[in-house]
C-alpha cells in the first residue's frame, strides 16, 4: 500500500474511532473563516458626503493621540504621526463618512490599507485597543452604516 492511501486510511481510522475531532475541526473552521470574512456586506447606498472635514480629522487626530491607529498582528502600534483620516470600511463599498468610522493614520498605511474592507477580527482588535487610547467621553464603537456595528 502506498504511503499516501496508508495515511487517509489512518485518518478515517482516527476519525471513526474518535468522531468528535472531526466536529471539533468543524467549530475551528467555521471561527476562521467568520474572523477572516470581510466586515459588513453589500449596499446599494453610498453617503453622499466623501470626504472628512478638516475639523473631523483633527478631531481623530487627538482622540487617537496624534499616532496612527494601524497595529498589525504581532507588532505593537504605529508610532508613526497620524496625518490622514480613512474610512475604517470604505466609503466606495458603502462605508459612512461619520466619526464612527473613521481612523488616523499614517501616510504609509492608508495608502497600504488603500480600499480594502476590514475583516470582522481587525475592527474587533481596533474597537478593542481603542478603549486603551480615546477619552472617556469618546465611544470605542466602529459604526459603518447607519445602526450597523460589528
Amino acid at each position: 500500500m502506498s504511503e499516501a492511501l496508508q495515511a487517509v486510511v489512518t485518518a478515517a481510522e482516527t476519525v471513526h474511532d474518535h468522531p468528535w475531532l472531526l466536529a471539533v475541526a468543524g467549530v475551528i473552521l467555521l471561527v476562521v473563516l467568520v474572523l477572516r470574512s470581510p466586515a459588513g456586506g453589500a449596499c446599494s447606498s453610498r453617503d453622499p458626503r466623501r470626504t472628512f472635514t478638516s475639523a473631523e480629522r483633527a478631531q481623530a487626530f487627538a482622540r487617537a493621540g496624534m499616532r496612527c491607529e494601524h497595529k498589525s498582528m504581532f507588532w505593537s502600534r504605529c508610532t508613526n504621526t497620524a496625518t490622514q483620516g480613512d474610512h475604517i470600511f470604505p466609503w466606495s463599498h458603502g462605508g459612512r463618512t461619520a466619526m464612527s468610522n473613521q481612523q488616523a493614520l499614517c501616510a504609509f498605511h492608508n495608502n497600504r490599507k488603500s480600499g480594502s474592507v476590514p475583516t470582522r477580527m481587525y475592527i474587533i482588535r481596533l474597537q478593542r485597543r481603542r478603549r486603551r487610547y480615546f477619552p472617556p467621553e469618546e465611544t470605542a464603537r466602529i459604526e459603518w452604516r447607519l445602526g450597523a456595528a460589528i
